[in-house]
């Protein structure tokens, strides 16, 4: 990993009913250890970040004109600092479209590696905090947060033009919270979604249900486990879920049977690579909900062992109680009688 070049903007909005303001650098900086630092940081971010969307770029030039602007960078026509500018002051001519705050430092890092270069946007958010300074007085200081990533995007860029590649080649983060932002950001990106990976993740949860319906518990809750386990790895990785290495994770002495089963129940091809979102999957090996003061979180093979639903009374039964929870309700059942007397 080697950082080619890297450039801060500034985009701030704070009243709803004004156009943003922009900070624009004029050159891009001479890189530190601490830009390595934080870039190494933000990468490891972006690779855990669960709920990622994958994408091409969209064929609608005129509307999303930063892939030519890249490609033009590609071939030397424009200069980092000018693709920096123009992806930039887009950004904020879609903010300004919008009725929502914003304060955000925009990050576009050129990387070069060993198996194709990639091209990073971010929209790092800051925190406040204070110190003291050399004078032992108070101040405070406003620092990058690149632990809280909600928008973002990584161009895999020798796949970019390259038409022979199916695959998409754009990956994408957009916090639900982040709203009509989330979309001017993917728009001034030139992303379009290739990927459905609500779809994809319904589809392989209902075919591992479905095939570890035919097992005994014990063993269709360790199947369970073992996919959400493969699923959350290949998701650190970066990588897709092949549908075939999967079958061999869940099932090592029958090894083609999970697939069989795909195959058979939900018309999904042998060779096909899926983008389940792990945040979703994680129900396949745990149950939670909370509501009405109550908060609720459990593994999910306690169904109906320790834990009983009764779905006509609607009612849970616990027979195997947390010591540290039994604790807890002793403790406050003693005060509250305590205070009866």
């Amino acid at each position: 990993m080697a950082i080619r070049s890297i450039i801060f903007h500034k985009l701030t909005r704070i009243q709803e009913d004004q156009p943003s303001e922009l900070s624009l650098a004029e050159h891009a900086l001479t890189i530190t250890a601490d830009h390595e630092s934080l870039f190494s940081q933000l990468k490891k971010n972006f690779q855990f970040k669960a709920g990622k969307l994958f994408g091409r770029f969209d064929p609608d030039f005129s509307s999303f004109p930063f892939q030519n602007w890249l490609k033009e960078f590609e071939q030397e026509k424009i200069g980092f600092e000018k693709l920096g500018r123009l992806f930039t002051e887009q950004f904020k001519e879609l903010i300004d479209k919008t009725s929502e705050p914003f304060d955000a430092t925009i990050a576009l890092i050129h990387e070069d590696r060993a198996d194709g270069e990639r091209f990073y946007l971010f929209a790092l958010e800051s925190n406040a905090g204070m110190l003291i300074d050399s004078h032992l007085q108070l101040d405070t200081v406003e620092y990058l947060n690149p632990g809280k990533l909600d928008l973002a995007m990584r161009i895999d860029l020798q796949d970019a033009w390259n038409s022979a590649i199916s695959e998409p080649y754009l990956c994408a983060i957009k916090s639900r919270n982040k709203g009509k932002i989330g979309e001017a950001f993917l728009q001034a990106c030139s992303f379009k979604s290739v990927i459905d990976c609500a779809k994809e993740t319904e589809t392989l949860m209902d075919v591992l249900s479905g095939y570890a319906k035919q097992m005994p518990p014990k063993e269709a809750a360790s199947i369970h486990q073992k996919a959400y386990d493969f699923c959350v790895e290949q998701q650190q990785l970066g990588e897709a879920v092949p549908l075939k290495a999967l079958s061999s994770y869940v099932n090592e002495q029958e090894p083609e049977q999970f697939v069989n089963f795909a195959q058979q129940h939900a018309q999904l091809e042998s060779e096909q690579q899926l983008r389940p979102d792990t945040r979703k999957l994680k129900h396949l090996v745990r149950i939670s909900g909370k509501g009405n003061g109550l908060s609720l979180s459990f593994s999910s093979d306690l169904m109906q062992q320790t834990i009983l639903f009764d779905e006509q009374s609607d009612t849970l039964t616990i027979t195997a109680i947390p010591k540290s929870l039994k604790k807890q309700i002793l403790e406050h059942l003693k005060t509250a009688r305590d205070k009866e007397d």
